[in-house]
């Protein structure tokens, strides 16, 4: 039998019911094209740029945060007001340069087919805005992984808090106990355990903190390890 037929027939019995993925950091290297807009932003207020690297850092919680961390790092910090104002400007920005630089991580994209091969059904449920995630999913060609999308504007809260990660699962029609989030970073890990679902967390993500510290129920070495040690459905043990 070979390995895609093992895991047809696998899928059903061993496979958690549904897989709810990150986008930035974990299947996504996009600190570029973020650090392209919010630096756009910084000059145009006369503010210098920071290296992507640090950008990398401020990533996680929306647009807003970034933009707030952004402009407290250069040494001109925002009213809340002052920062929301900025928003429409930064989406601008962004969406037009949110797929120059963006690519998958490696693995990324053998994870998701391996998965889809299986029959596990996939959604993603990221803190960047809808549209701006779909644009990016279609040009790395994913989008058709995905059985629902989930951005930081489509529900009434944002990673960490449950909502966004509930409503993913609503439209999946899966109950949280048959399903992994897979991301990397404690909004993750909030947003999954606050939803009562069992969470992955891979490494090298946009977080300055070491991912086993995080609290996640599985630390990954990397993210093509994924779909071979997801817990299994029946028994709760790695799948082979």
């Amino acid at each position: 039998m070979t390995q895609p037929e093992k895991e047809q027939r696998s899928a059903a019995g061993t496979y958690p019911a549904a897989v709810v993925w990150d986008l930035d950091g974990t299947l996504t290297e996009s600190a570029p094209d973020l650090a392209t807009a919010l630096n756009a932003l910084l000059a145009a207020a006369g503010l210098a740029p920071h290296p992507v690297e640090r950008v990398r850092l401020m990533i996680g919680h929306g647009v807003a945060v970034l933009i707030e961390r952004g402009f407290a790092a250069a040494g001109a910090p925002l009213s809340a007001e002052a920062r929301d104002a900025l928003v429409p400007d930064f989406m601008a920005r962004y969406s037009a340069c949110a797929t120059d630089n963006t690519h998958l991580v490696p693995g990324a994209r053998y994870a998701l087919e391996r998965l889809a091969r299986a029959g596990v059904r996939q959604g993603l449920c990221t803190n960047k805005p809808e549209a701006v995630t779909r644009q990016i999913l279609d040009a790395l060609d994913v989008t058709r992984y995905f059985d629902a999308i989930i951005g930081g504007d489509s529900t009434p809260g944002r990673k960490p808090d449950p909502i966004p990660l509930r409503t993913c699962l609503d439209r999946l029609g899966v109950a949280p106990g048959d399903a992994v989030m897979v991301g990397d970073s404690a909004a993750d890990v909030g947003a999954a355990r606050a939803a009562g679902v069992y969470v992955v967390i891979v490494p090298d993500g946009y977080t300055g903190e070491p991912a086993e510290s995080l609290g996640a129920d599985l630390v990954v070495g990397a993210i093509a390890e994924v779909p071979s040690r997801l817990p299994s459905r029946d028994t709760g043990a790695a799948v082979a």
